[in-house]
């Protein structure tokens, strides 16, 4: 009998220890408009520039087609420094339409778009297109 009282008091506490996992696990996720942010931020700037900028600017986009290659490494500078958020700030993201692509990257995430373009700029040592 004191085997199935252990047996008992063991199972309860596993549950009590997993109900708590559960709660605090549900407090660290992230909402539902934050979960696409969470996943770009991780990206590389190639990967966020793909996923973020090459897909409004393709050949024959209303938006302008642009590649790293589009601009040299000075322009690419002054666009992010100062250009790209004024820029895009009505622009609703094509991954995430409940926000807008100004809400979407941290500095980080630019950071890495910015060096991204302008490593492979046009007068870079790398061009690059993006594929």
């Amino acid at each position: 009998m004191k085997l199935s009282r252990f047996a008992f008091l063991l199972l309860a506490a596993l549950l009590v220890a997993m109900t708590a996992g559960l709660v605090l696990a549900d407090e660290d996720t992230p909402a539902k408009g934050d979960e696409a942010k969470a996943k770009f931020s991780e990206m590389t700037g190639k990967e966020l520039y793909r996923n973020s900028c090459k897909v409004c600017h393709m050949p024959d986009s209303d938006n302008g087609e642009y590649t790293p290659m589009s601009l040299i490494m000075d322009q690419w500078e002054e666009f992010f420094d100062g250009e790209f958020t004024e820029a895009h700030k009505e622009v609703v993201h094509p991954q995430d339409k409940t926000k807008k692509v100004t809400d979407m990257f941290d500095k980080d995430m630019l950071k890495k778009i910015k060096k991204f373009c302008v490593d492979h700029a046009a007068d870079s040592e790398e061009p690059m297109t993006c594929g």
